[in-house]
């Protein structure tokens, strides 16, 4: 009994290690349609074909807009799924994260933690508090900037922390 069960626990950690190894872009196929509802499975293959090949093509989206990949690396992936839309895709040895950026002309980030089979773990937040939090991947590591004193005039900025 005690062996069956600890067979069982191996195996169970097995199988979350090798899917926390997968390579970002079999996580970008494997990304559950409520976090990527413009692009189905076609087009998501569809696109990593593109970038495997180095090409610039785009996909229409099932909306009708344009998907493209905007850079690949074997733990990121950056695409322009919609006008003003981006999402990026950022995996370490453990957890990946999700990147959803809406720009309208200013954007603003959300980005959350996951890990094997897309379980989430956290929202992820800079660490100075603002109202349009910008995330983006230099380097291979999340960078946080602060859009809001865009919005700003001048007298207005200088009191803005």
């Amino acid at each position: 009994m005690f062996r069956r069960g600890l067979t069982a626990l191996f195996l169970v950690l097995t199988t979350v290690y090798v899917s926390a190894q997968l390579p970002v872009a079999q996580r970008f196929l494997s990304i559950p349609d409520t976090l990527c509802p413009y692009l189905d499975m076609k087009q998501r293959v569809m696109l990593l074909e593109y970038a495997n090949h180095n090409t610039t093509d785009s996909v229409e989206n099932i909306f009708g807009g344009k998907s493209i990949v905007l850079s690949k690396a074997d733990n990121c992936l950056e695409l322009q799924v919609a006008d003003g839309f981006t999402m990026t895709i950022l995996a370490d040895s453990a957890s990946f994260l999700l990147i959803q950026t809406a720009c309208a002309p200013l954007c603003s980030s959300i980005v959350k933690r996951y890990v094997a089979n897309w379980i989430y773990v956290e929202e992820l937040k800079p660490d100075k508090q603002c109202m349009l939090p910008k995330a983006e991947v230099i380097d291979g590591r999340l960078s946080w900037s602060d859009q809001t004193p865009l919005l700003l005039d001048d007298e207005e900025k200088k009191y803005y922390d």
